[in-house]
């Protein structure tokens, strides 16, 4: 099992949790990350690092479950034409012993975004706008509690914790428009984070693993309070060598409508399943590389939204 647990560990480090899906494209991967429910089998005292790259393209019109054009909205104030998001987010843990650890998850968003306004005597999509900044988001920190059976081939976790209000709430372009709130890096408000995982070692070279978890915000900010969050991922891993391995993960996310003045009720709110196939290469003992192309399987959204075809996300993590 000695060979399982230490390639699980290094295989099941590219999996995390953010929230997807916003109106107007503003979106992170849905992948697990964690360095316990990797499976290592062996939780220990000392710090540990993620740092991933992300890279989601929000370029496609979509109402209910249809693709749609350009041409076919009707009603709406605006043309959404697309959301490139290139987020870089480190996560930063430090395990206490073998049962409790912490981590601390900070994102730094690069978003660039378009929309054409409608005019309302003339009906056409005339005037653009567009956002393009770089800022840091919201800050995740949470609390876990770790627990092994069966000799440590069958372990699970609880956690929980905050999202905290760090990202900005008030970016504007260069003609000094504000952003929707949806667009912008931070949501202002205090969102709660509860979840479970579990693993389960199968053989030497494979595992199952799984993941629930469940974001709300418990205040709004100016007008704007986002939609409750749920989030369920499953995973197999395998492993090829000491070196090489692959994980194939299965990831739902279910968003609830945005709610104030200053939100989208009619646009927001989405369901989504993608299908995410990843590489992971050891570096040394305690360090691993690893990339995800993640791929929709289904896509349902409320009103009409960017949807992405594609997202892509490349990392390293180690432990210290």
């Amino acid at each position: 099992m000695k060979l399982s647990m230490k390639l699980c560990a290094a295989l099941l480090t590219a999996m995390g949790a953010f929230p997807a899906l916003a109106s107007c494209g503003s979106a992170f991967c849905t992948l697990m990350s964690d360095r316990y429910l990797q499976g290592s089998g062996d939780p220990h005292a000392g710090w540990s690092a993620d740092l991933r790259v992300e890279r989601v393209t929000q370029d496609r019109l979509r109402s209910g479950t249809t693709n749609i054009a350009a041409s076919e909205v009707t009603g709406e104030e605006a043309i959404e034409r697309h959301t490139r998001n290139t987020n870089v987010v480190t996560t930063l843990g430090y395990g206490f012993d073998e049962s409790w650890s912490m981590s601390v998850r900070l994102p730094v968003v690069k978003r660039d975004h378009a929309h054409d306004l409608i005019d309302e005597t003339t009906g056409l999509a005339d005037t653009p706008e567009r956002w393009n900044f770089t800022r840091l988001g919201d800050v995740q920190v949470l609390g876990r509690r770790q627990f092994a059976v069966d000799g440590g081939s069958t372990s699970f976790a609880l956690f929980g914790g905050l999202k905290l209000p760090t990202g900005s709430i008030a970016v504007t372009n260069d003609d000094g428009s504000r952003a929707e709130r949806a667009l912008q890096p931070g949501t202002g408000t205090i969102d709660i984070v509860l979840g479970a995982a579990g693993r389960r070692a199968l053989g030497l070279t494979d595992a199952l693993i799984g993941q629930i978890s469940v974001s709300a915000a418990l205040n709004s900010r100016e007008d704007f309070k986002p939609g409750a969050r749920l989030e369920i991922s499953g995973a197999w891993s395998h492993a090829y060598s000491h070196v090489v391995g692959s994980v194939l993960q299965l990831n739902l996310r279910q968003r609830a409508h945005d709610n104030g003045a200053q939100s989208e009720p009619d646009n927001s709110g989405s369901t989504a399943i993608d299908l995410s196939p990843g590489l992971t290469v050891a570096v040394g003992t305690g360090s691993t590389l690893y990339a995800y192309l993640q791929l929709p399987l289904y896509q349902k959204v409320r009103g009409i939204q960017l949807v992405q075809r594609q997202s892509l996300a490349l990392g390293w993590t180690a432990d210290f």
